[in-house]
Order: structure tokens, then sequence, then C-alpha cells
């Protein structure tokens, strides 16, 4: 599914929409408004510059990721605390000329590496149930544990290193890239042989969370099992750069897998995870949307 081209932008997203049930019947006695309706792209951007001479930036006016995991409040909550210790700094008469430097330098790499590890090419698979889940359980679960619990485990001091500017976290980084990078490319190659969002239909995801107790890693795990069974089956396609050079002939050649086979891509829910649907994922149940 791909979005429609020619004619009022309202009447195109309305149609696109429209390609759901749910959102077909939702959106039936619908009516769009015209001018009232725009369009959005190429949204990222960032500063190679976050503080200087008499300045600071913070949130998004130092940079914008992607409203795909909303991360506008983690962003701010590290710039500003970062901007507020420079400031204080400055204020007592200290000299910050290598601090401005090291500020400048830490920012600009943290958004890089956030950028590549967690948003480039997610859109290439979002909309397949397969490769979306496994790598929302990865994204949400690597960035819950080693990100989002850093505070409440060390407190304030946490928010003054930059996500993936320390050197324990590049690792993590350099996983979160290469399985983002391998998802991309299976779902890319899952276009190319008509293949995309193969088993969304009668599907979706019931995930209970995560905490930060060393438990909630088990969900970690049964997705890097799940990826490496993926690559097994159909990442090969893409191992070498072959995929596009073989679209024709691979046209329509999805394989035998299916998700409940008795090993699994995708591996089985829990209990725990049917007991709360992710209303990220649900909406991607039909291919495309």
């Amino acid at each position: 599914m791909v979005f429609p081209s020619g004619g009022p932008l309202g009447q195109r997203l309305n149609d696109f929409l429209c390609h759901h049930p749910v959102a077909r019947e939702l959106l039936a006695d619908a009516q769009w408004i015209e001018g009232d309706v725009h369009w959005r792209k190429n949204l990222p951007y960032f500063s190679s510059t976050y503080a200087g001479d008499g300045f600071v930036l913070v949130g998004d006016a130092g940079a914008f990721l992607d409203p795909f995991y909303s991360p506008g409040m983690d962003w701010v909550s590290f710039t500003s605390t970062a901007a507020a210790e420079l400031i204080l700094m400055e204020r007592r008469g200290e000299r910050i000329d290598a601090l401005i430097e090291d500020h400048n330098r830490r920012f600009v790499g943290s958004y890089a590496r956030w950028f590549e590890g967690v948003y480039k090419d997610k859109y290439e698979y979002m909309g397949d149930y397969e490769l979306m889940r496994l790598g929302f359980l990865l994204d949400l679960g690597l960035y819950y544990l080693g990100v989002a619990s850093q505070p409440f485990k060390r407190g304030p001091k946490a928010f003054r290193e930059p996500i993936f500017s320390t050197a324990r976290s590049i690792p993590v980084f350099r996983l979160m890239r290469i399985y983002a990078r391998r998802l991309a490319a299976m779902g890319r190659s899952r276009r190319q042989r008509g293949c995309f969002g193969r088993y969304n239909a009668r599907h979706r995801f019931m995930f209970g969370g995560y905490t930060f107790a060393p438990a909630s890693a088990r969900h970690i795990v049964k997705a890097l099992l799940g990826w490496g069974a993926l690559e097994l089956g159909e990442g090969w396609r893409t191992w070498f750069g072959t995929a596009g050079a073989r679209t024709a002939e691979l046209k329509g050649k999805c394989g035998d897998h299916k998700p409940n086979a008795p090993f699994p891509l995708t591996p089985a829910l829990s209990v725990g995870e049917r007991e709360t649907h992710s209303p990220i994922l649900e909406v991607q149940q039909r291919r495309g949307v």
C-alpha cells in the first residue's frame, strides 16, 4: 500500500487511511475540510553547534529526531540539564570554553547515534507485523533498560550523560544499528517480492511492557532469537546485496514460514505479553498502515 497520488490532499489521506478496516469504519461519514489538511516530511533536523558565546540550545531548538517513539521529553531533559550546568558555571565566573567544546561534541554524537540506532529507515518495515514486532521489542527494551532506567538508579547525574555518549553505551548503539539495518533490508526485500505484511491479518501484538527488573531482559533475549531465526529463514536474501538484482526472480516467493510454526520467527506471546496491547502496533495490522 502506497500513499495515493493526484487529487486533493484530504481525499488522498482519507483513501489511504480507509485501507484499514477499523479506520474505514471510523471514517465512514467523515468529511475533510479544505485547507485544514497539511503534509510534512523529512522531519529530522539538527544543529552542529549546541552552545557558544552567550547561548545554549535545548530541546527542539537544537535538534528534532522523529515522532515515531516521541523522544522529545527525553531529549529536552538531557539538553536542559546540560544547559543549566553551563549557565550556572558561567554565572559563577568559571571558564567554560573547554566545556562548551565538549558539550557540542557529545550532543552532536548523541543525536547521530540515537537517529541511526533507532529511527533511520524505520518506515521501511513499519506496517509489517512480523518485522515491526521484533523491532519494537528490541527498541523499547534496550532503550528502557539502558536509558530510561538510569535516572532511577543513579539520580539526576544520569542526565549529564547524553544518550549513547559514553563508552559503555556504544556497543548497545552498534547492536541497535545492526538489527535496524537488517530489519529495514528485509522489509525492502519483502516489498520487492510482494510479501510485505503477509501475516498482518488477524494478528495483533499484546505486550505487558517492561520494568526496571532484570527479568524484563527476557523479552529482549526472545526478540534477539526471533531476529536470528528470521535471518536464517529469509534474511540471507539480503546478506550480499542481491535482493534488488533478483527482484523479478523472487517475485511472490515468500517462503512457507508461518508465525505460529514450531520454531517461530516471532516467538509466541507469553501470558504477560497478552495482558495489555500496544496501540502503536495495533494500528499496523493491515498492510501499509
